[in-house]
């Protein structure tokens, strides 16, 4: 069945390579220069560019191969910096909507499709990939296409997905008399929810105690959709999918912000710790161990600790263990967020089809399975399961155990603010400026700004 499947997406290029060579009507060879900007921002992604460079290779093997009088040049940018810095670029360059400053394809997460797609700056796929549908996007995990879609149209292509967790260090784990078969039953305790929010941090209590630690609990310091995991693990939601509002969970968000309140007020979070630098985080769970936990994991850490930070993988074998969020009462349950990122075709430009067929090409298999074994990520096409270079990494496999638990970010124009707002909240509450309660109104403040009535205050 692959094997024609195979035979099938090859016709379907042949063909769309010999539409293009005909579309073109130029006696000499001309270059179709298809620009992408992609992000990271963490460095080991870079194959968000490098496989649309790859795919743009292959298109050219192919056009040669059929006499085309055509070539294609990708210019693929990769984007290091923060997400914010990316989303602002992308802003700026798409309120001018020139087609000699925007580029052909984006790369970004699929929060950004309500909002840009809204605003008339990216092209529906629909109608682009259908032709490769059978031979190709049949293949994608279903449920990730839920999350390109908006308003009943497919904007994006999904690019990868992850998944996120809490990190614990073994060695402090060990230091406290827990056995092997203690820590490697933590998972499924946390699973089934026999281990609960309190549980960890009365475990993060004894790190601080036993001296082993300077802060046993530590966080992402930047926004970001994280957060909301322990909405969800305190028994709320945050998105009514069916009436396509925010939903504010006055109880859940309370006790979310008691729970960072708390952990702070005892010393077992820094009281400035969404102002901490990136990388003193990955050095304090990582590298020095001087943290306990990192509640606020990603698995693509894995990669970046080993890239960035030179630690081999033996060694974050040895040192390190994960779980998904715990639970934090009877209501809640144990989760962790996916946040796919995903290709799209931007409005302004002159090449839909072509950069629809160069992302289609950068969808395959092998490409697929080399970004997600550089950077740490999951597999978006059923195939890849069965790929064999990617069968054989095993914390791939370890971590693909958390997917059924996977939640994912609101799929709503204004969900971005409603992330900022929770973790200025989170912020005001670690340093005492806002209680719990006062930490929900703002939100509440926030949100409502945004939105008006777009909003469930429950």
């Amino acid at each position: 069945m692959r094997t024609m499947k195979r035979v099938a997406f090859l016709a379907v290029l042949a063909a769309a390579v010999m539409l293009l060579a005909f579309s073109f009507g130029v006696a000499a060879k001309e270059t179709i220069t298809i620009r992408a900007w992609t992000v990271g921002p963490d460095t080991p992604a870079f194959h968000r560019a490098e496989n649309l460079v790859t795919a743009g290779e292959r298109l050219n093997q192919m056009l040669e191969a059929v006499g085309a009088d055509i070539r294609v040049e990708v210019d693929a940018d990769f984007w290091t910096d923060d997400w914010d810095s990316f989303r602002r670029r992308v802003i700026l360059a798409s309120e001018e909507g020139d087609p000699n400053v925007v580029p052909d394809i984006f790369v970004s997460s699929h929060l950004d499709i309500p909002v840009w797609a809204s605003s008339g700056w990216l092209e529906p796929l629909d109608e682009l990939i259908a032709p490769y549908w059978e031979s190709t996007y049949e293949d994608f995990f279903p449920h990730l296409w839920d999350s390109v879609t908006y308003n009943g149209k497919v904007w994006g292509v999904p690019q990868d997905i992850e998944v996120r967790m809490v990190f614990y260090r073994k060695d402090h784990l060990q230091a406290l008399g827990w056995t092997e078969e203690e820590i490697a039953d933590l998972a499924r305790r946390v699973e089934e929810k026999e281990f609960l929010l309190s549980d960890l941090v009365a475990l993060a209590r004894e790190m601080r105690d036993a001296g082993l630690v300077d802060y046993p609990i530590v966080h992402r310091p930047t926004s970001g959709p994280d957060f909301f995991q322990f909405v969800v693990a305190f028994g709320g939601d945050y998105y009514d999918a069916e009436a396509d509002k925010l939903v504010i969970d006055r109880a859940a968000l309370e006790a979310t912000l008691k729970f960072f309140a708390d952990n702070a007020n005892e010393g077992l979070t820094p009281d400035g710790m969404t102002t901490w630098p990136w990388p003193a985080v990955h050095r304090a769970i990582a590298i020095e161990g001087t943290a306990g936990m990192q509640i606020t994991g990603g698995m693509w850490f894995w990669a970046e600790w080993q890239r960035d930070f030179g630690i081999t993988e033996d060694e974050l074998w040895e040192n390190l263990t994960w779980t998904l969020i715990p639970a934090g009462n009877e209501q809640g349950r144990p989760n962790q967020l996916g946040h796919p990122l995903a290709y799209m075709v931007t409005a302004p430009s002159r090449h839909k089809e072509l950069a629809a067929l160069l992302i289609t090409l950068a969808s395959e298999v092998d490409l697929n399975t080399r970004h997600a074994l550089e950077a740490a990520k999951l597999a978006i096409r059923r195939s890849q399961t069965a790929f064999p270079r990617f069968t054989e990494s095993e914390y791939l496999a370890e971590a693909a155990k958390l997917v059924p638990h996977q939640i994912f970010s609101a799929a709503h124009a204004a969900f971005g603010r409603y992330t900022s707002a929770l973790h200025e909240a989170v912020g005001g509450v670690e340093t005492g400026a806002l209680t719990p309660a006062q930490g929900v109104d703002l939100i509440i403040q926030r949100v409502t700004q945004a939105v008006g009535d777009d909003v469930i205050i429950r």
